[in-house]
């Protein structure tokens, strides 16, 4: 309790000294025409305002810096000046000596020791010195942030990457986490984010988000995934990670030899417009071949070296399910073939809404142009457009959405810094034909089949019992009427011609389920199974 009264003055006297709580009664300025530059009067009280959050944010630490980094993804919810000034937040401070970051090092022990066995697990950091167990190990860190600093050394005859946690972190995180909890009020009127955002939701997804990013065997996993999706591509580099010798708080890796692109220098425009391409095309694929990508990929975390390139730092990660993954490319088709229809329909069905809660004609009028700037415009960052046009319509994206967008923006202006003339439209051709290949290929309709299958299994095996409990009560009700009415069975037929004709009926019904939910090769057993049970009642009729 003492600890979070300390930690709550702190926080409040460098609130004050930035001046954050006057924000409180002000109102970010929003309905106004915002360039990238962000020069108009309203965007310059928006900037002082946001240098100021900026500042207090790198001021009160890792939780704080993360809060920012977050929120300078969400383009969705902030004006640009606010995402553009969080952008900048920086995550370097003074690393810490050695001997104090020891303590991250008495990890559990895992040795299994036992009468007859007394030798210790050469993986244990608690039973073996940290020196002893690498063959060499440089002390001092090669990078250093809030959250962990990174060594290099040599394991087995292999140059390695360690990351560790600094010491005592996850108990300030919780400490923060607790107090951001309670100034929820203050949080949503200081960043301006609206009576109608979720401020419970943004930050139960924040801490989880901070957990799995604390928790260094997660980010191992990842590695271990994104390594496994570009197995067969040879100009892409996923370093690996060694599970045995990871921990929650020690990451133990491949060291990837090269250069960050945010540092190369003195390469020809050539090699740099190809690398471009690669990244550019790489990414591409995560998101929409794979649905699972790099969430942070800024240009420290790309490394380039001889016609390959690294993705390096995997904490943050982000997934697409079917369904947004589905819609998405499906948006992006629209905007590749410029297509303002179905690129308008995609947005909003991305966002959920009806097309008559939005004002439908001014969202396909500014959407065409976005589209047209889009390819024929001059360069720069392009992707960020369409989610400040989701905020000018008020269309509430998922946080999925957002996330992914912020992570395209960052690959298009890591493309842009290697090759101004780069425009993400060049790779579209080929990432739509890998896309439509790989969802109506033969193995794609075979698991189809397979998930589908214990579905329809289940629909297929009840339709006997439904029949039977059908023709029970029909012959009930018949039995009845044939006691008074001889000449009910010359009207209506045999009960078996009607079990027939509720099973054609189920069949159809069953078809038609199939071509409109299905896809590939299940839409066309649904069409051709649909066609045959249409043509089987229509002789069925003709005979009788």
């Amino acid at each position: 309790m003492l600890r979070k009264l300390e930690r709550y003055i702190t926080i409040l006297k460098v609130f004050t000294k930035y001046n954050l709580f006057s924000l409180i009664y002000k109102d970010i300025h929003r309905d106004h025409i915002s360039f990238k530059k962000c020069t108009c009067s309203y965007d310059l009280d928006n900037r002082s305002n946001a240098i100021k959050l900026r500042l207090a944010f790198e001021e009160l630490g890792p939780c704080f810096v993360k809060l920012g980094q977050t929120l300078s993804k969400r383009s969705d919810l902030l004006p640009p000046t606010y995402v553009t000034e969080l952008e900048k937040l920086q995550d370097r401070v003074m690393a810490l000596d050695f001997d104090e970051m020891r303590a991250s090092f008495s990890t559990e022990c895992i040795c299994e020791i036992s009468e007859c066995q007394h030798e210790h697990n050469p993986t244990c950091y608690h039973c073996n010195d940290m020196l002893d167990i690498f063959d060499e190990f440089d002390t001092k860190p090669i990078a250093s942030a809030s959250i962990g600093q990174v060594y290099r050394g040599v394991l087995n005859g292999k140059d390695v990457a360690v990351k560790i946690a600094r010491p005592n972190l996850i108990d300030t995180i919780n400490l923060d986490l607790s107090i951001l909890d309670d100034m929820k009020p203050i949080l949503v009127k200081i960043l301006g984010l609206g009576s109608n955002f979720n401020i419970d939701a943004f930050l139960r997804e924040f801490r989880e988000m901070l957990h799995r990013e604390l928790d260094y065997r997660y980010e191992a996993v990842n590695m271990k995934r994104l390594r496994e999706n570009f197995k067969d591509v040879n100009n892409v580099i996923i370093p690996d990670s060694y599970m045995d010798y990871n921990r929650e708080n020690i990451l133990v890796m491949d060291y990837v030899e090269g250069t960050s692109v945010k540092n190369l220098t003195g390469v020809d425009q050539r090699t740099r417009a190809e690398y471009a391409r690669i990244i550019s095309s790489s990414y591409l694929k995560q998101v929409y071949l794979d649905g699972f990508y790099h969430a942070d990929p800024h240009g420290g975390n790309i490394i380039v070296k001889d016609g390959t390139v690294a993705f390096i730092d995997l904490g943050a990660v982000g997934t697409v399910d079917d369904d947004l993954k589905r819609n998405m490319m499906n948006f992006f088709y629209a905007i590749y073939k410029q297509n303002t229809d179905m690129a308008t329909e995609m947005l909003l069905k991305i966002a959920d809404t009806d097309e008559e809660d939005v004002d439908i004609r001014g969202l396909k009028r500014d959407m065409d142009d976005l589209i047209a700037d889009q390819h024929y415009g001059a360069g720069g960052r392009k992707s960020d457009s369409y989610a400040i046009l989701a905020l000018k319509y008020d269309l509430s994206l998922p946080a999925e959405f957002s996330t992914l967008e912020r992570a395209v923006l960052l690959i298009e202006g890591v493309s842009l810094q290697l090759d101004p003339n780069y425009n993400i439209m060049s790779d579209a051709e080929e990432l739509i034909s890998k896309v439509l290949r790989e969802r109506y290929s033969p193995k794609k309709a075979v698991e189809g089949i397979q998930f589908e299958a214990d579905e329809y299994l289940t629909i297929i095996k009840e339709i006997p019992k439904g029949f039977a409990d059908v023709v029970k009560t029909i012959r009930g009700y018949r039995i009845e009427k044939l006691e008074r009415k001889s000449n009910i069975i010359q009207k209506y037929g045999p009960i078996k011609d009607l079990s027939k004709t509720l099973f054609l009926l189920v069949l159809l019904s069953l078809s038609a389920y199939l071509m409109i939910r299905g896809e590939g090769i299940i839409s066309m057993i649904g069409i051709t199974a649909f066609i045959v049970g249409a043509l089987t009642g229509v002789y069925s009729i003709l005979r009788s």
